[in-house]
């Protein structure tokens, strides 16, 4: 099955904001405790995320200003996939979200764990 939903054909700046669509549709529906739903939001943000991936570090670094975005779950995943090209920013980031009750802050916890043992895949 093919899950590119035509990203490669898309411009860096509209995946940016498709990614950030996608990962606040995942954070809202694992708040709600949807996980059902929120599973194919987090694989589009994957998938958007090896697009943006595949074109090099100037694209990639252009989701560093979601860092800043007022939902945590967008500051979350786009701080796990900063880890991997601005990693002193992902992990300030994380650390910061880790001290959230609830989901963001068990996932920030468990993807700077993940990172610190060195054990952190990016798809």
């Amino acid at each position: 099955m093919d899950m590119s939903h035509g990203y490669d054909e898309r411009p860096t700046d509209e995946l940016i904001r498709l990614y950030e669509k996608a990962a606040a549709e995942h954070s809202q529906a694992n708040r709600r405790g949807d996980f059902k739903a929120g599973n194919p939001a987090a694989d589009r943000v994957a998938a958007i995320y090896r697009v943006i991936r595949s074109r090099g570090l100037d694209h990639q670094r252009m989701l560093l200003p979601l860092l800043l975005s007022s939902d945590k779950g967008v500051r979350g995943w786009a701080a796990a996939h900063a880890l991997e090209f601005e990693p002193r920013q992902g992990e300030a980031v994380l650390s910061e979200l880790v001290k959230l009750e609830g989901l963001e802050g068990f996932s920030a916890k468990m993807t700077l764990k993940a990172w610190r043992e060195g054990s952190l895949r990016f798809p």
